[in-house]
């Protein structure tokens, strides 16, 4: 199992019926050729206390938060082995994708992740996000002009990373609701920010 390094997102395939679901309607033929079938479910690693960890906004994670020291439905940490592993347990799989070599992250832009993850999300804790997750992948109302504004007191997965990814010019500032795990991955990939991490070359 190979560990992530700080920046990297994870790309998580759940097994069970809901995350198979959520990959399926968020499936695109047009997509990176990996990220035709999009993940159920996305998280970021950053430093904190000097180790990697694993951050996420959830409501299906049976570990208790590391700073929140219990059971969270929303923004979280954890040690990503024990993430990484619930989903390799189930028959799941975690695809990690790494900045690319031109916007690799400074030591500043670093400890500015760590921050906004830690401090700033988790630190002040937030809901998650239920309505916006279910309306990012409906792809009709993602054409609507006037889409749910972004809420950042209530965060989805992707929208807490696609919100992050924007204040640190990763990618263009939008709203960040309308980014559902696929389109997050799709998006950083197809702009060259973004790509697969495959174990094998490291």
């Amino acid at each position: 199992m190979t560990s992530p390094q700080p920046g990297d997102i994870l790309a998580c395939y759940g097994s069970d019926l809901a995350s198979r679901f959520i990959s399926g309607v968020t499936a695109s033929a047009f997509a990176p050729r990996r990220l035709r079938i999009g993940p159920s479910h996305v998280a970021i690693a950053c430093l904190w206390n000097g180790s990697t960890v694993w951050v996420e906004s959830t409501t299906m994670c049976r570990h208790p938060c590391l700073i929140q020291q219990g059971i969270v439905r929303g923004p979280q940490v954890h040690r990503p082995d024990e993430r990484m592993d619930d989903y390799l347990s189930t028959n799941g799989r975690v695809d990690i994708y790494r900045s690319t070599r031109i916007h690799q992250f400074t030591d500043e832009e670093q400890e500015l992740l760590s921050r906004l993850l830690i401090e700033d999300v988790v630190g002040h804790p937030r809901t998650y996000d239920l309505p916006a997750a279910l309306l990012s992948g409906t792809r009709l109302l993602q054409l609507l002009q006037h889409f749910r504004a972004a809420d950042l007191e209530s965060l989805f997965c992707s929208e807490l990373i696609a919100t992050v990814m924007m204040r640190l010019n990763r990618m263009s500032h939008q709203n960040p609701a309308r980014f559902h795990p696929a389109r997050l991955l799709r998006t950083l990939v197809s702009c060259g920010t973004y790509q697969y991490f495959d174990p094998r070359t490291k």
